[in-house]
């Protein structure tokens, strides 16, 4: 993967470690602000935008982790940790492990190409 792939779903991570933090402090809904996810889960790269932590808690709204009212060009304003969303946080893992996983899982239940499942089929039908 490239770079921006990379920040992508590290901020992904970050705004969900934030809505972790956030929650066990206490605040249900809190408002979205790069900087104070930035600053609560200690990130050291560039500083985030406004637009990175849009589309991550859009996707981590579209991935059921949080609930709230999606805002076009805002994404969620005030997420709410839901359960399946607290459960991954907690957890630890990044996003990318478990979209990684659930890819190689789908992989694996594709069905053979059609030219391979045609000779195999040929086959049969010669024996």
């Amino acid at each position: 993967m490239n770079a921006a792939t990379d920040r992508q779903w590290a901020v992904r991570d970050a705004v969900l470690s934030w809505l972790l933090a956030m929650t066990n402090e206490g605040y249900r809904s809190p408002i979205l602000d790069a900087d104070a996810i930035g600053a609560e889960v200690g990130w050291v790269a560039s500083a985030l935008t406004h637009d990175e932590v849009a589309d991550a808690s859009m996707f981590l709204f579209k991935e059921a982790y949080v609930t709230g009212v999606p805002v076009m060009g805002i994404g969620v304003p005030r997420p709410i940790l839901t359960v399946a969303g607290r459960r991954v946080a907690k957890a630890g893992k990044p996003l990318r492990y478990k979209d990684d996983a659930r890819r190689a899982k789908l992989r694996r239940r594709l069905p053979a190409p059609l030219a391979e499942a045609s000779a195999a089929t040929a086959t049969a039908v010669v024996e």
